[in-house]
């Protein structure tokens, strides 16, 4: 099983930022006959250390009744979470990151309580559009 996965992946380039993204096929050795799962790896430097470094993406478990179709769009699916993950990471605001992939979620709903409202601004925005003047109330 896990070298039909590979020989429908063979064909696969996925690549951002001129970092290449790879898929591994491997099973899960937790349980007898575990299942295949598809895990991206890229190397790009630590945004701590800026040493160069291998980094994985999460296990993306595939069914034992997958089609060639599900494979392919699983690894896109596990690219495009690897490029989110990076977007996250590198969105900073002085110095800070902004949005945290590696926050707890409770943490992040804790901050979600927090709002910003218009309604408590005391400023007027002022803009333009298609060169009319607009003033915010």
């Amino acid at each position: 099983m896990k070298n039909l996965v590979r020989k429908i992946i063979e064909p696969i380039t996925a690549s951002v930022f001129g970092n290449e993204v790879s898929f591994k096929v491997s099973h899960d050795d937790e349980f007898d006959n575990g299942r295949i799962y598809i895990q991206p790896y890229y190397v790009d430097l630590c945004r701590q250390t800026g040493e160069e470094k291998e980094w994985k993406g999460r296990k993306w478990y595939l069914s034992k009744h997958m089609t060639e179709d599900e494979v392919v769009k699983t690894c896109y699916a596990a690219f495009k979470a690897c490029v989110e993950h990076e977007i996250m990471e590198g969105f900073q605001y002085n110095n800070e990151t902004v949005f945290n992939p590696h926050a707890p979620f409770k943490k992040c709903i804790e901050a979600g309580r927090d709002e910003v409202s218009r309604e408590n601004s005391k400023k007027k925005w002022r803009f333009s559009l298609n060169s009319r003047l607009i003033t915010l109330p």
